[in-house]
């Protein structure tokens, strides 16, 4: 396996521009599930391309259902957050909407990072103590993952004084 210190400039780019596909990926899921709960729609028709999102409602039953049949702490934490939903649905769409928009446009990546992992860890651990996990639940938090670890990526946080500091690791020429 080689090390950073021995990849080209090209190999590099590749990498990064790869890293940079999955962030916006990721960040597009946030924001299209966060404005699916803030306008309320469900269904995205394009063309032949057919997708469900997770609007409020969505989300209040799976929280429900998963809330159910959880054990112990879990089903106690999830039993607060189903009877504050009027409070905690607004949360996870502000939370959703910022660290999507934020994946978008590669602002405040590291702390963006660490907020999108804890929102699907959240998920997952839900999910788990109900019985209904499975692998691609696993998905997301590995994403957010790679992203903490890897490099530092082009986007807005480059122009910010945060950006201009930080050093990189630079391929070897």
């Amino acid at each position: 396996m080689a090390r950073v210190n021995d990849l080209s400039a090209r190999q590099w780019s590749k990498c990064q521009s790869a890293l940079v596909v999955i962030r916006t990926f990721l960040g597009l899921v946030y924001f299209t599930n966060g404005l699916a709960k803030l306008i309320g729609f469900h269904t995205v028709i394009l063309g032949p391309w057919h997708s469900n999102l997770i609007n409020r409602g969505d989300a209040f039953g799976i929280q429900s259902g998963n809330t159910q049949s959880s054990p112990g702490f879990l089903h106690d934490l999830g039993l607060l957050i189903v009877a504050n939903w009027d409070v905690f649905q607004w949360l996870l769409t502000l939370a959703e909407l910022g660290i999507g928009l934020a994946l978008l446009i590669g602002l405040l990546s590291r702390l963006t990072a660490i907020g999108g992992l804890l929102l699907a860890l959240s998920t997952f651990i839900f999910t788990f103590g109900a019985d209904t996990w499975t692998y691609d639940y696993l998905f997301e938090p590995a994403i957010f993952v790679a992203l903490l670890i890897g490099p530092a990526l082009p986007g807005l946080d480059s122009r910010m004084p945060w950006g201009r500091t930080r050093t990189t690791l630079q391929p070897r020429r």
